[in-house]
């Protein structure tokens, strides 16, 4: 993920501040990818500082390509066991790795589209005592979004879990426009704790209509360019964006692996798996790219198969988090690998060791599933 698309999804809470918040943001992160090393060594046994990511995005835009904006890290970030992938991991994603190879890609005639849809599924939590509908709210000028994007876990008392749906129309000629449809609306799908968490989501989402899914509604992507201000082309990326490197990227796993260490916003294992999940959830990477790009999650530590239904097998990476956080010293990476056609089709992140005093155990802090099926046409701009 790229830096200014992920400074993006961290802001995408609605807010009339954002535009500061932005630019605030895309400094802090600046300065703090300037002190990492852009390459590490391949030892297991190394940990790193990170910083403190909001994790309690209230609406507004929530994708597999913005897993790290659902993310709270908090301290140091490190593998939880200095052990390979497991055996059986590897196999899953060795089978996946040849069934692309060997399967056909959706065929997709002159005048149809790759349908890409992304149902996604988030938790907001809601601070009762920033909330702008209370009358000694300490706010100097309150806004419909401060119960949520000013709250914590610990100071919680209610929460929302949200479902959002995205669909991407990918053209049979991939140079004509691309079609980004974000006109859903956020449902709540349940309310914990406190039952006044439920209209003040209702009561943001009424102040913030245009907003509740994504602001650019529906839009045409050049070719797949996505062009965030019309003032200036630096931070304009296309969807899959390492498209102007896939011929040059290597085929062989581990080569491919160093690649990815040294081109994506950091090297750490968890955000390897991650990002590798959400680039090959889109099927838009070439198949041989695809394959070898599967085979890279099986080189990295503490991979594992959490469990399998029907053709379905979800893979999951645990990495140990500084002590003393509010979501406790875990976080669990899945991704579920559809092991009849060898593609990624959903995605999760999880809290095992946090607080269950308002959330029940079990439940995903952001999970994501992906279909993709073939369409005779897009909606209309």
């Amino acid at each position: 993920m790229e830096l200014s698309q992920l400074v993006r999804e961290i802001e995408s809470t609605p807010d009339p501040t954002a535009r500061a918040r932005i630019e605030r943001s895309r400094a802090a992160v600046l300065q703090a990818i300037a002190t990492l090393p852009s390459t590490r060594a391949r030892s297991r046994s190394r940990s790193r500082s990170r910083w403190v990511w909001g994790g309690t995005t209230a609406v507004g835009t929530l994708t597999a390509g913005a897993v790290i904006a659902a993310v709270v890290i908090a301290g140091t970030v490190s593998p939880l066991a200095a052990q390979p992938a497991s055996a059986a991991a590897i196999a899953v994603l060795d089978g996946a790795a040849s069934l692309v190879i060997t399967g056909v890609d959706p065929v997709v005639a002159p005048g149809q589209y790759l349908k890409i849809r992304e149902t996604y599924e988030v938790v907001s939590l809601w601070d009762k005592d920033c909330d702008p509908n209370r009358v000694d709210c300490k706010t100097a000028a309150p806004e419909p979004t401060d119960g949520f994007n000013t709250s914590s876990l610990p100071t919680s008392e209610g929460a929302i879990r949200a479902q959002g749906v995205r669909d991407l129309y990918v053209p049979s000629n991939r140079s004509d426009g691309w079609i980004l449809d974000d006109r859903f609306t956020n449902e709540a799908l349940n309310v914990y704790g406190a039952p006044e968490a439920l209209p003040a989501y209702e009561r943001m989402v009424a102040a913030f209509p245009e907003r509740d899914a994504d602001p650019g509604g529906i839009e045409s992507l050049p070719a797949g360019l996505m062009t965030w201000s019309p003032d200036t082309a630096d931070d304009d990326q296309y969807w899959d964006p390492f498209r102007d490197d896939y011929a040059d990227m290597p085929r062989d796993p581990q080569k491919l692996l160093t690649w990815y260490e040294k081109h994506l916003s950091s090297s750490d294992d968890w955000y390897i798996f991650q990002a590798i999940g959400r680039y090959l959830s889109t099927d838009v990477m070439p198949a041989d790219l695809r394959a070898s790009s599967l085979r890279v999650l099986g080189l990295l530590s503490g991979v594992d198969v959490a469990g399998t239904t029907g053709s379905v097998t979800t893979l999951e990476l645990p990495t140990k988090l500084g002590k003393g956080g509010p979501f406790g010293d875990l976080l669990v990476s899945q991704l579920d690998v559809d092991t009849s056609t060898g593609r990624i089709i959903g995605s999760r992140e999880l809290y095992p060791a946090r607080s269950t005093e308002l959330l029940p155990a079990g439940l995903p802090w952001a999970s994501w599933r992906i279909d993709v099926t073939v369409v005779d046409e897009a909606p209309a701009l």
